[in-house]
């Protein structure tokens, strides 16, 4: 395993996407989101809301209607792709093959967030695995789901994983204490095995790319430990993915503008009263540093 790199402004500056001043929104990338059930409708909103102030030239969020009627007031400039649910308000899989798989102007995609667990999220884990070649960003309960599953193998398109130490733990087997006192060369291990890219979240981040580069984002921030933050990361990184960036890049730039984001909202707020939400309202500050 090589050193980790830092995570700055300068590096971030040289991933910047392109921002054609001549493009439209097909030109700057479709993300299709799969998040959010009748429990967890916020999930879905934090991640497309973060996605849409991230740069992504169209959101198509797939959520059960539960979650599309907020969503209308909170995001109005998303698509809404109402989903067929079952009695416990998860997407079926029939509707999955038709309405997902088929959605074919995406050029990346969002699981997990929010989703909800049971065997109604892994089987439509697996469907998109082996169904779709999309990029593909899997967060939170897409984590849940893909350790369920059957499916050890390779990944055969660019996948980011973005687990916290304890879904670390439940992907990998291997017991809490020890990825937080290896954090880096557990992250690399599983990229390297897996052939995706990790970001493994905690107060230090690690980002590792399969060929065996990793990156360490260590700039810690107690107002974001709160239910959501993960979301907001999430919709960061699927918007850059989306917008054509390589997996590991679209994974540092969205490491970056979700902390620097987070740093400036703790300045306005304070650590004890800021909220994911809050987060999100300062990522246009965090893109204009980048920028100028």
């Amino acid at each position: 395993m090589q050193l980790c790199q830092n995570v700055n402004k300068n590096l971030c500056r040289t991933l910047l996407p392109l921002r054609a001043e001549t493009g439209n929104k097909g030109t700057f990338g479709t993300l299709l989101a799969l998040c959010g059930s009748r429990d967890m409708p916020g999930a879905a909103l934090l991640s497309g809301q973060a996605a849409l102030r991230c740069g992504v030239g169209l959101l198509a969020l797939a959520a059960p209607e539960s979650v599309l009627r907020p969503a209308a007031m909170a995001m109005p400039e998303a698509v809404h792709l109402p989903m067929e649910t079952d009695r416990d308000g998860l997407m079926t899989t029939e509707w999955f093959s038709k309405h997902v798989v088929g959605y074919s102007r995406a050029n990346a995609v969002l699981f997990g967030c929010g989703l909800g667990r049971g065997s109604a999220a892994n089987t439509l884990c697996t469907r998109l695995l082996r169904q779709d070649t999309r990029p593909l960003v899997i967060d939170a309960d897409g984590l849940f789901a893909l350790s369920q599953t059957m499916l050890h193998g390779t990944f055969d398109r660019p996948v980011i994983l973005t687990p916290h130490i304890g879904e670390m733990a439940r992907l990998t087997g291997l017991d809490i204490s020890y990825i937080k006192e290896h954090r880096a060369q557990c992250a690399c291990d599983l990229a390297q095995a897996r052939r995706c890219v990790v970001v493994l979240k905690d107060y230090v981040t690690v980002i590792a790319a399969p060929d065996g580069r990793s990156w360490l984002l260590d700039r810690p921030n107690s107002g974001m430990a709160k239910g959501g933050s993960g979301d907001v990361l999430a919709g960061c990184i699927a918007a850059l993915l989306a917008q054509g960036l390589p997996a590991a890049d679209a994974a540092i730039l969205g490491v970056y503008l979700h902390s620097r984001a987070g740093e400036l909202a703790a300045n306005r707020y304070g650590t004890h009263a800021m909220l994911p939400r809050d987060v999100i309202e300062h990522l246009p500050a965090a893109w204009l540093e980048l920028e100028q």
